[in-house]
């Protein structure tokens, strides 16, 4: 039974925060609920999901959600250290399951999906990514961004399912690989020119890249094809606010 992390980090003058005057994303009211409460609700509907720990500024969230949820803890200064920081205090000996806060259109549905394709591989961590076929289907066209691979072209999805014990075994090195993660051109020195130039020539696998990552952080993941668009929609943009009202209609 897989506890949960619900990542509420992120700025406060941010687009959305400016335009809706909010002082977190995850409290962005849609349809009359918080985004978050969507993803709370969400996990709390699928049984294998355990305690549930919420990563952000506990002042604003305490008040909104606090007994819906196990635990509410300060954020880091990035996604990764807030991970930690959830981590840290569920102390879990299984698999833990990570989500965005904003997240106004994920279902159990969705999350049980995905962990029951988790389950028929083995590996550390596993990352849900969606075909453009399946997301323009479900979502509509837009500014989203797809990497284009042997198997087809995808985008990442919002979940994560990892193993604590080995992220904990790695974490200086994860961070470490995190802080470039804004770098470009540090980003292709630790791919490899070869990945970067199959990568154009449209030649990349996902296999390709689970065998790269594996190899930079010593820690076996698995991408999982998930035909539930809704992972990969996140809430971002001001566009994305009217987007996820018409598409909860």
């Amino acid at each position: 039974m897989p506890d949960a992390v619900i990542l509420a980090g992120g700025s406060q003058d941010g687009e959305i925060e400016k335009k809706f005057g909010v002082l977190n994303r995850a409290l962005l009211v849609i349809r009359g609920k918080f985004m978050i409460e969507y993803v709370i609700e969400a996990l709390r509907n699928v049984s294998s999901v355990g305690r549930i720990v919420v990563v952000g500024p506990v002042h604003v969230l305490q008040a909104r959600i606090g007994t819906r949820v196990d635990a509410v803890v300060p954020a880091g200064d990035d996604p990764f250290e807030s991970t930690l920081r959830g981590l840290e205090v569920l102390k879990a000996q299984e698999k833990v399951l990570v989500a965005t806060s904003d997240l106004p259109l994920l279902r159990a549905e969705a999350v049980r999906d995905f962990l029951a394709r988790c389950a028929e591989v083995t590996a550390d961590f596993y990352y849900p990514i969606v075909r453009k076929e399946s997301y323009e289907a479900r979502i509509g066209k837009g500014k989203r961004t797809f990497v284009c691979l042997k198997e087809g072209c995808f985008t990442g999805g919002n979940l994560l399912l990892l193993d604590p014990k080995v992220v904990e075994a790695k974490r200086d090195w994860i961070a470490r690989v995190v802080a470039l993660r804004k770098s470009p051109v540090a980003i292709a020195r630790l791919l490899g020119f070869r990945i970067i130039l199959k990568l154009l020539l449209r030649r990349l696998s996902i296999r390709d890249i689970e065998d790269r990552v594996e190899r930079i952080l010593g820690m076996r993941g698995r991408a999982i094809i998930t035909p539930y668009a809704e992972i990969g929609f996140d809430v971002d943009r001001v566009e994305h606010v009217v987007l996820a009202e018409k598409l909860l209609e």
